[in-house]
């Protein structure tokens, strides 16, 4: 099996210059943890997750707590300021057990997929537990068939 068997397709991805505001938008709307952060050709520039979100914005939600006035728009900064940088990618026609096995071994939750340097798509720890749930699921439908 390979990457591109399971990856999604419909990526939500962000460009470097929004603002972490909009983004935060994004992702809570969109019920997401992460998203590739690419560029006007679809190159992956980094990631930004959740948690990095979080951290990026404890700042405004201190000076509120502390009752200096909000500093919303420009000054919150943007996805570019906070981005994961160092992001490894996975080629669509990789294997999918040497990708699991990499994914188990460095701990990483989700994967850009990309073809000659562009994103085609994304795999996640979800989706391959979906996969894996849908495959025995498929094969006991056969099994009990031939019973």
């Amino acid at each position: 099996m390979k990457v591109r068997e399971i990856m999604t397709r419909d990526v939500t991805t962000v460009p470097p210059g929004m603002t972490l505001e909009e983004a935060a938008d994004i992702l809570a709307r969109r019920r997401l943890r992460a998203m590739p952060v690419i560029d006007d050709e679809g190159h992956v520039l980094g990631m930004l997750t959740d948690r990095l979100l979080i951290s990026g914005l404890l700042p405004e939600l201190e000076r509120a707590e502390a009752g200096a006035p909000a500093t919303r728009g420009a000054h919150a900064g943007e996805v570019r300021d906070i981005m994961e940088r160092a992001v490894m990618c996975v080629k669509e026609d990789e294997p999918l057990a040497n990708v699991v096995r990499l994914m188990l071994d460095r701990e990483i939750e989700r994967l850009p997929v990309v073809r000659e340097g562009q994103l085609v798509g994304f795999l996640t720890r979800g989706d391959i537990i979906r996969r894996l749930l849908l495959r025995d699921a498929a094969d006991e439908a056969e099994e009990t068939k031939g019973e």
